[in-house]
C-alpha cells in the first residue's frame, strides 16, 4: 500500500514444523535423549521429546572447571535464558557482573548481553536450562 512501510513480522512455522510438534510423542525418555557433548567440559540433554522452534529446553552439566567460553571472552546470542541449578555450582557473568548460583538457586538473563557461564567448583554442576530464542524479524 502507498504510504506505508512494510511491517516486520516473525515468519510463520512451517505446515511441516507444525505436523511434527503435533504428531510428536508427549515423553523424552531419559535413555534416549539426545546429547551433545561441548567444548569446555559442557554436556546438553535435550528434554524435550522433539526440536521446538526458537526453544531449546536442556539439563545441562558443566564438568569441574567446564566454561562456556575463555577466561576472559563472553558470548552473545538472541534470546533468554532461564536456569535453575540442581547442584554443584556455577558462576554465571552477563555483562560487567559477576554472581554464584547454588542447588535450588535460579537465574534469568537476556543473552544478546555479553554472558559466559563457569563451574568453579570441585564437583560438577548440573542444572536445567531453557534458552528462548525467539525467531528473527
Amino acid at each position: 500500500m502507498p504510504g506505508t512501510r512494510p511491517g516486520r513480522h516473525h515468519p510463520p512455522v512451517g505446515f511441516a514444523v507444525m505436523r511434527k510438534l503435533i504428531s510428536a510423542p508427549l515423553v523424552q525418555q531419559a535413555e534416549s535423549r539426545g546429547l551433545l557433548k561441548l567444548e569446555g567440559g559442557i554436556t546438553w540433554e535435550r528434554l524435550t521429546p522433539c526440536d521446538v522452534p526458537g526453544v531449546d529446553f536442556l539439563k545441562i552439566t558443566y564438568d569441574v572447571g567446564g566454561a562456556s567460553c575463555a577466561d576472559g571472552l563472553r558470548q552473545t546470542h538472541n534470546g533468554h535464558e532461564f536456569g535453575y541449578l540442581l547442584s554443584g555450582r556455577l558462576c554465571v557473568t552477563v555483562g560487567f557482573d559477576t554472581t554464584e548460583i547454588g542447588p535450588g538457586d535460579s537465574i534469568y538473563f537476556d543473552s544478546s548481553t555479553p554472558h559466559r557461564l563457569y563451574n568453579p567448583g570441585n564437583e560438577p554442576a548440573v542444572g536445567i536450562w531453557m534458552v528462548h530464542a525467539p525467531f528473527a524479524e
